[in-house]
């Protein structure tokens, strides 16, 4: 689970999917330690950046002076976590600059750094879990896109963060444990350790329970809802809207619900569709027997889904459609997507034509406008780059990416030109 973070609400799926948090852990932490050959830098431009101080890791250039990281930015961080003291380093030296590159695409970490970014709410900084050398903790960093190569510890707490990083969870045997970070107080959640939802103005939170029965068929996923008030310290009581075969939920805005289940125990199809907290009320928006990658449009008004292996082969790809189950269409893209606003989808496929053995192949990044129905290239091909493990997140004004280079492990900036 992407992070940013490491659980973005979990909102933008329709399948929930909790995990043992020491699990996952691990996994983040195996992740950061993997390493390839550094990206062949693009096409030259005159807009390179100028002479940085590298977050140095251990073993490079020990003989220089040891100097402190420090960052310009004034990111909130967590109120309870250790001391936080800038990356402790082995040496530090000033980077020469770096061949010119495109002035779109700019490197923002080196070293095989990075896993699992994500947007702080000013869409300037970038947070990400790191171990930057031995002497350092593994933590959340963070890196400004205008001081690239220069990192700070933001906490050292990883956890399930929202969108914003406004809230952390971590599920535990004893209950799920909230963290409000504005002021760092905590409630707990007696929902079985499992992994909740908070609703876009922050006042209830969603999961989902699913009894362990055989036959699988006919287990039934209890949709389950609690207010909760911060200033109170309080959980309210928990309440099940709804119940859905085999199936997730997911908030689509503060009325409604995106769901998902099977349409019946005799059949092999599930249906998704919008459930309205209010009315009770539901609207279909597809059936399939094998979906993926639904994920809803910043405004709620559209979702997108991709379906895979149906019979109708024309049914196969990626498609949208608004949330009132009008309006659909099939995008002639294929890949990862994400939205950047309300209508705007970001689709990152293979490049067109590539064979799919070629292991030279790299992204390119599309979009897609859902209200016209129209496709636009967005990176050229004079800047290539491939997205490792779909590790990629747009920033919350809709105008940058960052991605996980699959070429050395590092971060990476688009920036939109418009």
């Amino acid at each position: 689970m992407r992070l940013g973070g490491l659980a973005r609400d979990l909102q933008h799926t329709v399948r929930v999917m909790p995990k043992p948090f020491f699990a996952l852990f691990l996994f983040i932490l195996s992740a950061t330690a993997c390493a390839s050959p550094a990206p062949v830098a693009p096409t030259a431009s005159s807009n390179a950046p100028p002479n940085i101080v590298s977050n140095t890791r251990a073993g490079n250039n020990p003989t220089a002076t040891v100097q402190p990281v420090t960052q310009s930015t004034n990111v909130p961080r967590p109120t309870d976590e250790p001391t936080i003291r800038p990356t402790n380093l082995s040496a530090a030296t000033t980077i020469p600059s770096p061949t010119p590159i495109p002035a779109q695409l700019i490197q923002l970490m080196d070293d095989t750094c990075c896993a699992s970014p994500g947007w702080y709410a000013d869409s300037e900084t970038i947070l990400f879990i790191d171990k930057p050398n031995a002497d350092a903790p593994t933590g959340m960093y963070s890196v400004h896109i205008n001081e690239p190569m220069v990192s700070e510890l933001w906490s050292e707490r990883i956890a399930f963060y929202t969108r914003d990083f406004d809230y952390a969870q971590i599920p535990e045997q004893a209950g799920t444990r909230i963290i409000r970070l504005s002021d760092n107080k905590e409630m707990r959640v007696r929902n079985g350790g499992r992994t909740v939802q908070f609703s876009p103005d922050r006042t209830r939170i969603l999961w989902t329970e699913t009894r362990e029965t055989f036959p699988l068929e006919n287990r039934v996923t209890n949709v389950v809802l609690a207010p909760i008030d911060f200033d109170a310290g309080t959980v309210g009581q928990a309440e099940r809207i709804t119940q859905t075969l085999r199936g997730g939920a997911s908030w689509l805005d503060n009325k409604r619900l995106l769901l998902n289940g099977r349409v019946s125990r005799e059949s092999n199809q599930s249906r998704t569709y919008v459930y309205d907290l209010t009315t009770g009320a539901e609207t279909e928006i597809f059936r399939a027997e094998r979906s993926r990658l639904t994920t809803v449009s910043r405004d709620g008004s559209w979702i997108a889904y991709v379906i895979v292996n149906d019979k109708k082969t024309e049914r196969n790809g990626l498609w949208v459609e608004r949330a009132d189950g009008t309006d659909e269409k099939k995008v002639e893209l294929f890949g990862a997507a994400q939205w950047r606003d309300g209508s705007r989808l970001i689709v990152a496929p293979f490049e067109m034509g590539a064979p799919v053995s070629d292991t030279k192949q790299t992204h390119a990044f599309y979009e897609y406008d859902a209200e016209r129905g129209e496709a636009k290239r967005l990176t050229p091909p004079s800047a290539p780059f491939k997205i490792a493990s779909g590790d990629w997140s747009i920033s919350p004004d809709g105008n940058k990416i960052v991605f996980v280079h699959a070429a050395d492990n590092n971060l990476w900036l688009w920036k939109f030109s418009e």
